[in-house]
């Protein structure tokens, strides 16, 4: 994403424009698909490490080996975000620039997720980028920082409940209108995902 000055789109070339833009969210251009590739290979990483560590929880090899690998992710994804802007899905297509979110939180890199977090909200505004993936981004960050978080989004794994939540009468308002489900569906999935592993 580029952090320009959008220029004004004559009338007569809007529709045009807005299905080409539409097209190119769901097909990313050739020129791009290198990177998503990229952006999904890391992901696929750490999948798999990440199912390998928690197969075997007492495995500090498996462990070792995950926190290495989100370490390097980070720096990747570090360096594609400071060559080309963050990989939006105008830039990449969906899947990989969830592939990208998803590999900038767990990166354990506070200054690459902070400085990924404006550049996701940006471009969030500008409509390259799925709102949700703004909450996603904002939430964690904010949990980071020591401040309540505004989706409910960032979960405490130990107590299976989400870390505090801004004004918590409203969040199922706030989440409805980045696409996400009520809250408490969430936590119910959360909570039977958490029996199935045990």
């Amino acid at each position: 994403m580029k952090l320009e000055t959008p220029q004004e789109t004559p009338a007569s070339d809007a529709g045009g424009q807005q299905a080409e833009a539409k097209s190119t969210a769901q097909n990313p251009m050739p020129a791009a698909e290198a990177l998503a590739r990229r952006l999904l290979e890391l992901r696929a990483r750490d999948a798999c490490l990440s199912h390998e560590a928690m197969a075997l929880p007492e495995s500090t090899s498996r462990l070792t080996a995950l926190t290495k690998a989100r370490a390097e992710n980070g720096q990747a994804l570090k360096a594609i975000v400071q060559q080309g802007g963050w990989p939006s899905r105008e830039a990449v297509g969906d899947e990989a620039s969830t592939a990208a979110l998803q590999v900038l939180l767990h990166a354990e890199d506070r200054e690459l997720q902070l400085t990924c977090r404006d550049l996701i909200l940006a471009s969030v505004q500008e409509g390259d980028s799925l709102a949700i993936h703004g909450a996603y981004i904002e939430d964690f960050c904010c949990v980071l920082e020591g401040r309540k978080q505004r989706y409910g989004t960032k979960f405490d794994p130990a107590l299976l409940r989400p870390y505090p939540i801004e004004d918590p009468d409203d969040v199922d308002e706030r989440r409805r209108a980045v696409g996400l489900p009520p809250l408490e569906d969430q936590l119910q999935q959360l909570r039977g995902a958490a029996q199935h592993r045990t």
